[in-house]
């Protein structure tokens, strides 16, 4: 009988080794960061997403698919892919991976949680490692001047037609109301 309990132990000890081997090979292979580069987009506009893949392993590394999946407010979350294919990046280098542009949604202004996933590929299959980040989304306008554009807009259209009427029309005296009437500036008289 005592040839079972050390039997056991053996058992034991080897499925604790085979358990350490596996969590050793895995920890041993560094996992790639990812820096989303686009981090303020425009409302109802055309936008492409740009992520740096970084690989702090001592081997090349394959990625087979960078997204970005962002939280909106009122919308379900959305994913937005960004590169799929099969892309080698070397041992202590990065990549940058630019997708297609695509329509951002209607939403309010604001910043809003972002999961970046790099999927790569290994001698184990394919992992996937995630990392959050942000997204900011405004609505797009200009200032000119430093005045906000729904009142330098109207400003700038009422100042371009009078100039335009300054252009084409001149002011002359008359008698009685009102005291300037407008008179064509390239008028031709009429022959008779």
């Amino acid at each position: 009988m005592p040839i079972i309990p050390s039997m056991r132990t053996a058992w034991a000890a080897a499925i604790l080794v085979i358990v350490l081997f596996l969590t050793t090979g895995a920890a041993a292979q560094p996992a790639p960061s990812a820096d989303l580069q686009t981090r303020d987009v425009h409302t109802n506009f055309m936008e492409s997403f740009s992520v740096a893949v970084q690989n702090p392993g001592p081997e090349d590394m394959t990625v087979v698919r960078v997204s970005i999946t962002i939280d909106w407010p009122g919308w379900a979350p959305t994913l937005y892919q960004v590169f799929e294919g099969r892309e080698v990046v070397p041992a202590g280098e990065g990549v940058v991976f630019t997708g297609d542009p695509i329509r951002m949604p209607q939403t309010d202004a604001g910043s809003y949680p972002a999961f970046v996933a790099v999927v790569i590929e290994s001698a184990g299959g394919q992992q996937e490692h995630r990392s959050q980040s942000s997204v900011s989304i405004s609505d797009w306008s200009i200032e000119p001047g430093g005045a906000p554009e729904f009142i330098a807009i109207p400003i700038a259209l009422a100042s371009v037609m009078l100039l335009i009427t300054l252009a084409l029309f001149r002011l002359e005296r008359s008698e009685g109301w009102p005291p300037l009437r407008a008179v064509p500036r390239f008028h031709q008289k009429r022959r008779t």
